[in-house]
């Protein structure tokens, strides 16, 4: 597996880039979106990378970041995504905004990406929504919409999980809490009551 490239862009067309590593033309598929962030021709690079191979090719797709990555390869992941579908997705929005829309079931968002219908929306929220590795993408999110101290939240969500909850239903639970009920809240057992009162 190739994980990373480090080299000199030698051309563009499209989504597709050229990147001269040690004299050697690598052609790799990249966001469109990132694209502009790359710089012209003759600029270094770095990619973070993920090779596809089958019968007939040898195909390698470039991130600007190791999330992104992670991301397209958790994309494949899903029953009816291949890797053009999975760049097209990651083209239209960033791994954190396509993360919270995962976690926050938002199908009908989902479904204005190009190449997305309604059962792939649907496919995606519906096998990716639980998982707690879409929270990698969200670092700070959760603190920020919930109006919690980022440790007292921390605790409360790992308070949650031992009680048989996954990372995103935790937090998607500690949303739902009236803002007024965490202000009054002072220690994670009444974050944890307030929750539960909610489900």
């Amino acid at each position: 597996m190739i994980a990373s490239i480090d080299g000199v862009i030698r051309g563009s067309d499209g989504n597709r880039i050229v990147v001269e590593v040690g004299g050697v033309g690598l052609e790799v598929f990249v966001p469109q979106r990132v694209l502009d962030s790359f710089g012209p021709s003759g600029s270094p690079v770095r990619l973070h990378t993920y090779l596809v191979v089958r019968e007939d090719a040898l195909t390698l797709y470039g991130f600007p970041d190791e999330n992104e990555r992670r991301l397209f390869q958790t994309l494949l992941g899903v029953s009816g995504v291949g890797p053009k579908l999975a760049l097209s997705v990651l083209s239209a929005s960033s791994a954190g905004e396509i993360a919270r829309l995962i976690r926050d079931e938002k199908t009908k968002t989902l479904m204005t990406f190009p190449g997305i219908g309604k059962k792939t929306a649907e496919r995606i929220v519906l096998e990716l929504r639980d998982k707690i590795e879409i929270e990698r993408y969200l670092p700070e999110a959760p603190a920020a919409e919930i109006g919690l101290p980022h440790d007292l939240l921390e605790e409360a969500i790992t308070a949650l999980e031992s009680l048989g909850m996954s990372r995103a239903s935790a937090v998607r639970t500690l949303e739902k809490v009236p803002p007024e009920k965490l202000r009054e809240a002072a220690r994670v057992e009444d974050v944890v009551r307030e929750a539960l009162k909610q489900m």
